[in-house]
């Protein structure tokens, strides 16, 4: 090669390294790289590493603590003894105050009076006639007079030989069965709560549970009732059907 090529050549790297190294920073902002850039062919050239810093005789090395992170040790739940376990509280509720009672004086309601609507009085049992009901609440008031002998006794004839006595007791009964006219189903059965037993009555009048209160609630539809009466050693009895006085020109 000649002495002119290799002149050429110098120039011409020269230039690529002004252009690589000043030009193209200059114009991206960038700052100014003076190495050469790597040519075709050419192994790239090898880092010179840094040295590795001496440190004079006598000079002691410090461990910064905290600078190391431990390694964290997995917590294990241990296993139930079989013992119950004690729990506390986290947070306390307050504790609440004594309520205070405010005493209204003592009322009682006036006594509402009631209409006799129609009775059923008799002495033997059977099936009364039909009752139309337009109210939406009626009461039926009772009250039944049965026999005080309940002990009967009977003699046999002698002519068979010595007579015998033949006795028996027997206990007086009442029923009322409220049926629906409208097609004959059984609404309720009454009977006289505690039996019928007049010595003890005529002894202990306080004791006396006549008469007897049924309460009927029927709402708004109207309805027809009739009743069935069953009567056993029973003088007479007495049923009533009582409303309330303010249904009064109202149905």
């Amino acid at each position: 090669m000649e002495r002119r090529d290799v002149a050429i050549l110098m120039v011409a790297i020269a230039g690529m390294v002004i252009l690589a190294g000043v030009v193209k920073p200059l114009i991206l902002g960038e700052p100014i790289d003076m190495s050469l850039p790597a040519l075709p062919g050419l192994h790239p050239a090898k880092e010179t590493p840094e040295p590795t810093p001496v440190l004079p005789p006598g000079t002691q090395l410090t461990r910064t603590p905290g600078t190391t992170t431990p390694l964290e040790t997995p917590v294990t739940t241990p296993t139930w003894s079989g013992k119950p376990e004690t729990l506390g509280y986290v947070a306390l509720h307050p504790s609440p105050t004594t309520p205070s009672f405010t005493y209204f004086p003592d009322t009682t309601l006036p006594v509402e009076r009631m209409l006799t609507y129609a009775t059923i009085q008799s002495q033997a049992g059977g099936i009364t006639q039909t009752l139309a009901m337009p109210f939406p609440y009626w009461e039926l008031h009772y009250t039944v007079d049965p026999w005080e002998t309940t002990f009967v006794g009977e003699t046999s004839s002698k002519e068979a030989g010595p007579a015998d006595f033949v006795a028996s007791e027997v206990f007086p009964s009442f029923s009322i069965e409220v049926r629906d006219a409208a097609d004959g189903s059984l609404v309720r059965k009454i009977e006289p709560r505690g039996g019928l037993n007049a010595k003890f009555w005529k002894n202990d009048t306080a004791n006396d549970p006549r008469p007897w209160i049924e309460k009927f609630y029927e709402g708004t539809a109207p309805r027809s009732y009739y009743f069935v009466v069953s009567t056993h050693m029973v003088n007479s009895y007495k049923m009533e059907i009582k409303v309330p006085e303010r249904y009064l020109g109202k149905y």
